[in-house]
């Protein structure tokens, strides 16, 4: 291709087809590279793309197309833009049997038009009828022959539709007026704004009940009654809206023969358009439901009845609704027996509402409802939480499938009634006769039941047992019973028995003579029960052996009277009460002593001192609650008015049971050794009084003693025995250790010890050492209870008594885990900081060398290179051929860039190890040195500097200085000659919340600048590479430079624990921002 397309006249222009014929490889078509086309085809080309008119060229054998703007809607979304460039056999293949003839008249010659012509194009991916105005003219080539053929065309699909479809409207406007007079719902149409009737079908005119002469007349006049009903004015918006109206189930109220009578209707007003789109109409469409709104009132009403009925029952009713029993109501029983508010339960799944029941009834509820059959629980145990708790309580309760009209089960309602307290009543009463069977079964009860009428005795095994000495089981009857009582207490049955009758109760005790003439006691004890009419029925009863009771007592009868003969043979005082206090037995001798019997309190109030009575009686009322024993010292009044010390000690009588039956003590006289203590007394009290506020002190000491070991917690302090037994444990030793004092006092301390240090013998160890120096104090590991380790430091001092003998040990323990893991971690720090330092010096070193290198051994060759080529190009430049003025002057500018690059290089190296003094400094002035330091650059470059806003920074002021003139620097250098640089640069003072970098601290303040330009700019995906060390994102030709001002810039900026970003669009500039901490 000798010239490119953009370059060719005729191809100029052309709009959107202009630019893609002109980006078409044609070379590649049957046209070929448009410098060989004929003059003729690059004629044509030009007259269609200036074309407003749908055109395009099909050239040659094969029909190649070219087309312009107004063609290109034609290929519709499917043949566009594939088609440039193509043959038209393959881009109209579906029409090619008819266009193709023609083209081939074309080629000879013989142009070929037609008006409305219609084709089926398949051209947005579906067939369709378009129309079209066309004319095909033959295209000749300079010697004449036809070339190829133009197309123009104007479609006239839309012109053509528009006539069908008026023909099918009013085709449709003619079925629809039958289809509406036929229709067997009312039906009306109401033209103009007056609302005249134009259609009205037999059933509207049937619903209105105004005759059939009503087509042509206004709405208004026919139905008057409906002028405040709002109808008329619901028309009127559909004729000013455009938008259709629908009323359901709205009640109208019809003139129907001088008579107002209510209906209801659901009906609609919808706009009829014309042509144009203008409203001309309205139609009126509408269903009588007069008789399905009466039903389902009534149902609605029954509905309410049933649902009012469910409210007031006095059983909890619910209803569920489809699988996942959405609970469309519940009433108040219910709500109660389940604690509820009608608000948390109804309208939510009943599961949501009550999680804890779905185990127990999900699977009862689903089989109801797949299955149709009812499910009737009684007294079923279902867990449910209510009044904050959840509680099993019991429920009878009955599953009722309900079943549409169809048949289809939609839900169920459940009714319930909580029966709690009758299964619980009922398990109360079978746990009282199981406990009473177990409690007969104990206590060797007998029991029996007698029919009173008919003399039928049932009567248990131990029954027989105890009547008549029977082991075997056999039957007896009443008369065969009574022959085993002694005949001598028959008559206290007897007695018992008729009397039983009257009062209803039983009870007596008589002897029984067993078979092996064993004479046996029994006590009997029963009650009546009467029939309605208050005769007796039936007698229920119990036996039992009293004959080891009976002997009991014969023996306590023998001795009672041994106790009252010893009672009057000794000199004390002796008495006998009830377990209640009162008294029952006083020896011979109070009398004598006293000349009175103590039977109640005004006989003791007249015996005991007045001053001793109330503290006595205090002591015995005490005595007679808790049975303790009665101790005490009263001076009693002997018979010649003079009162004796007297000390009574009285002991509770307990029978079988542990329980008080009586109590049994003695006043003995101790007058004599009561005025000898008395003296004692008196010497020993001021020695008491004396130990008494030592004993105070040391109580008080003590206490404080125990509060400070006890509630220490970040110290284990406990007490070992001689032995190493640990004695006593604080709240610390819990903490640190884990042990509970009831866990470790009385075992070893060597228990915290590891198995090593155990193996070491080193528990003794410490306590030999404190034996010997009097403390012994280790820092090692210890053990817990969970078997965790603990780094502790243990002090272990000897404890000596006034002998100086050791004792015991007192042992204080402190956790310093966290300190020795600190501890370790440092020294391990403190190593590889050692380590750092040395490789750090000796990187020094190593940067040390390279800059000397740097800057004197690898410069001085330079230097020596570009001052002879210097040399040469001046004096010996007329002898150099022009291939060697260029070799040289490349030779110098490779010369130059080495040593700029060297120079970068040492400027990097510096920036880690120059010293790093902080100095408030105004940001603009370093902005004017940079200025004046790159002032020929900026003349040259025509360029100019911006400072925007200014602020002052903590920084390094050469450092920063070095970095603002490498962003300076690098603006300049990355700019296009042909625009004037503006460079800008803002500073300011700021919180990091409001600037717009995500690493910074939202609390703290930062400096921020900002340095942005307008030159070559680069690509965003490059911003983070640029900072890195000889990074170049431009030839070296092209842009000078060594890759490492950037990478100085970002050393920089960490030198100032800052954060440096970049932002570039590729020809429109770049953009960095620093953010460096203000303080």
């Amino acid at each position: 291709m000798s010239r490119t397309n953009k370059e060719h006249y005729f191809l100029a222009d052309g709009g959107e087809m202009g630019e893609l014929i002109r980006s078409k490889d044609w070379s590649k078509t049957a046209l070929g590279d448009p410098d060989l086309w004929p003059q003729s085809l690059r004629t044509m080309v030009s007259v269609i793309l200036s074309n407003p008119f749908g055109m395009y060229i099909a050239w040659g054998a094969d029909f190649t197309q070219l087309y312009n703007d107004a063609f290109r809607p034609i290929l519709g979304s499917t043949k566009h833009p594939e088609a440039l460039g193509i043959s038209s056999k393959e881009t109209f293949s579906e029409i090619w049997t008819t266009i193709g003839p023609m083209f081939q008249d074309v080629m000879k010659g013989k142009a070929v038009s037609s008006p409305d012509f219609m084709v089926v194009l398949n051209r947005n991916g579906y067939d369709e009828e378009c129309y079209f105005d066309f004319s095909y003219s033959p295209i000749k080539k300079e010697d004449g022959e036809v070339g190829g053929i133009l197309v123009t065309v104007i479609e006239t699909t839309e012109k053509n539709e528009k006539l069908l479809a008026q023909s099918k409207v009013k085709e449709s406007e003619q079925k629809i007026r039958q289809l509406v007079e036929n229709a067997p719902f009312p039906i009306g149409v109401y033209t103009g704004k007056e609302k005249r009737i134009e259609l009205a079908n037999q059933a509207i005119m049937d619903v209105w009940g105004k005759g059939n002469d009503v087509v042509g007349k206004l709405y208004t006049e026919i139905l008057p009654e409906l002028d405040n009903q709002s109808v008329f004015e619901q028309i009127n918006t559909v004729f000013e809206t455009g938008q259709a109206f629908h009323n359901k189930n709205a009640r109208i109220d019809l003139n129907m023969k001088g008579v107002l009578e209510s209906f209801y209707f659901n009906y609609s007003f919808t706009p009829l358009y014309d042509i144009n789109g203008n409203i001309y109409g309205v139609m009126n469409t509408a269903a009588d439901i007069t008789d399905l709104h009466l039903a389902t009132k009534k149902i609605e009403e029954a509905d309410k009845r049933f649902r009012d009925t469910v409210k007031q029952a006095p059983v909890g009713i619910t209803i569920l609704r489809g699988t996942n029993f959405m609970v469309e109501m519940a009433n108040d029983a219910y709500l109660k027996i389940i604690d509820r508010t009608e608000n948390d339960f109804v309208g939510k799944p009943l599961f949501d509402s009550l999680p804890e029941v779905k185990k127990s009834v999900n699977q009862l509820l689903n089989d109801v409802l797949t299955t149709g059959v009812p499910f009737h629980g009684n007294e079923v145990a279902i867990p449910l939480k209510r009044y904050g708790k959840l509680d099993v309580s019991y429920f009878d309760f009955l599953y009722n499938p309900l079943k549409e009209e169809n048949g289809e089960i939609s839900g169920i309602i459940v009714t319930v009634t909580e029966v709690s307290e009758k299964v619980e009543a009922r398990k109360k009463i079978e746990l009282n006769e199981e406990r009473l069977k177990i409690i007969v079964e104990a206590s060797e009860l007998g029991t029996w039941e007698l029919n009173v009428k008919e003399k039928q005795v049932h009567y248990s095994q131990r029954y027989l047992e105890i009547v008549t000495g029977n082991k075997e089981n056999i039957n007896l009857t009443h008369e065969q019973i009574l022959t085993y009582i002694h005949p001598d207490d028959l008559e206290i049955r007897n007695l018992a028995y008729n009397e039983a009758l009257i009062t209803g109760i039983i009870n007596y005790e008589l002897r029984v003579i067993w078979k092996d003439n064993s004479v046996h006691w029994v006590e009997a004890k029963g009650k009546v029960f009467f029939d309605a009419n208050k005769n007796p029925e039936k007698l229920l009863g119990t036996v039992r052996d009293t004959t080891d009771e009976k002997s009991h007592q014969q023996e306590l009868e023998k001795s009672e009277k041994r106790f009252r003969s010893l009672a009057e043979s000794i000199p004390q005082l002796i008495w006998e009460t009830d377990e209640k206090g009162n008294s029952l037995f006083a020896s011979g001798k109070w009398f004598e002593y006293t000349g009175i019997y103590p039977e109640g309190e005004k006989e003791w109030r007249s015996m005991i001192h007045p001053d001793d009575y109330e503290e006595n009686a205090r002591i015995w009322s005490h005595c007679l609650k808790t049975g303790e024993t009665y101790r005490c010292d009263v001076r009693i009044r002997r018979n010649d008015g003079v009162y004796r010390w007297h000390t009574v000690i009285g002991e509770p009588v307990l029978n079988e049971e542990n329980k008080i039956i009586k109590w049994v003590g003695a006043f003995t006289d101790i007058h004599t050794e009561k005025a000898f203590t008395h003296e004692l007394e008196q010497q020993v009290t001021a020695r008491t009084k004396e130990l008494s506020l030592m004993n105070e002190s040391l109580i008080k000491s003590e206490e404080r003693y125990h509060l400070m070991v006890e509630e220490v917690q970040d110290y284990a302090i406990l007490y070992l025995n001689h032995e190493g037994i640990v004695e006593n444990w604080n709240l610390g030793a819990q903490k640190i250790k884990g042990y509970k004092a009831e866990e470790i006092i009385g075992k070893s301390f060597s228990e915290f010890y590891t198995e090593s240090d155990r193996k070491n013998n080193l528990p003794q160890t410490l306590l030999n050492l404190a034996i010997e120096k009097g403390k012994a104090k280790q820092e090692g590991w210890r053990i817990r209870k969970d078997k965790t380790l603990f780094w502790a430091s243990v002090t272990i001092t000897a404890v000596h008594n006034k002998k100086n003998q050791v004792i015991g040990f007192s042992k204080v323990t402190h956790d310093l885990t966290e300190k020795k893991t600190a501890d370790d971690k440092l020294k391990l720090n403190a190593l590889e900081l050692e380590q750092k330092n040395k490789e750090l010096e000796k990187m020094n070193q190593e940067l040390q060398s390279f800059a000397y290198i740097s800057s004197h051994d690898l410069q001085e060759p330079l230097r020596k290179i570009q001052t002879f080529a210097t040399q040469i190009m001046e004096k010996e430049s007329e002898n150099l051929s022009d291939y060697g003025k260029d070799k040289f002057q490349r030779m110098q500018n490779a010369a130059q860039r080495m040593q700029t690059l060297i120079n970068d290089l040492l400027s990097y190296s510096k920036t880690n190890i120059q010293e790093r003094v902080f100095e408030k400094t105004d940001i603009g002035k370093i902005v004017n040195e940079v200025r004046d330091d790159l002032k020929e650059e900026i003349e040259q470059k025509n360029a100019k500097i911006e400072v925007l806003e200014n602020c002052e920074a903590n920084i390094i002021p050469f450092q920063f200085r070095q970095l603002l003139y490498n962003l300076v620097s690098n603006s300049l250098k990355f700019s296009y000659p042909e625009n004037p640089i503006v460079i800008k640069i803002k500073s300011e003072i700021a919180k990091g919340a409001v600037l717009e970098n995500e690493k910074l601290d939202a609390e703290k303040t930062y400096c921020h600048i900002r340095i942005e330009d307008n030159g070559i700019g680069f690509e965003q995906q490059y911003s983070s590479k640029i900072f890195e060390v000889f990074q170049r994102l431009h030839g070296k030709l092209e842009y000078t430079g060594t890759g490492i001002g950037l990478a100085i810039v970002k050393k920089i900026v960490d030198n100032h624990n800052g954060i440096i970003t970049a932002k570039g669009e590729l020809n429109k500039g770049a953009t960095f921002d620093i953010y460096i901490p203000a303080n």
